[in-house]
């Protein structure tokens, strides 16, 4: 994904693996919610479906689902990231 422009990243991992990126997210300036992959069908209902949205998980499996079940509820501007947090990672430090 060369084109990589999103308000808000929706981080699928764990409370753990999310804290211990929460350096790289501050850094990067970016915001980030995190969501439990089995609350997130719900949660994802409180959110504003006029932002864009960027899905990520450990390999891209499950951010996939949530990206579709976003679209399916109405979300116009959801991408899931193959490859999850490794390759957000290398594409984020690829664009400074």
């Amino acid at each position: 994904m060369k084109n990589l422009e999103f308000d808000i990243i929706i981080d699928l991992r764990s409370k753990k693996d999310f804290t211990e990126d929460m350096l790289f997210y501050s850094q990067k300036n970016l915001e980030v919610i995190n969501l439990d992959f089995f609350e997130a069908p719900k949660e994802v209902d409180k959110l504003d479906k006029t932002k864009s949205y960027l899905v990520v998980c450990d390999t891209g499996m499950f951010s996939d689902i949530i990206a579709k079940v976003m679209q399916s509820k109405g979300f116009k501007n959801v991408k899931s990231l193959n490859g999850g947090i490794k390759n957000l990672k290398k594409l984020l430090n690829e664009k400074e």
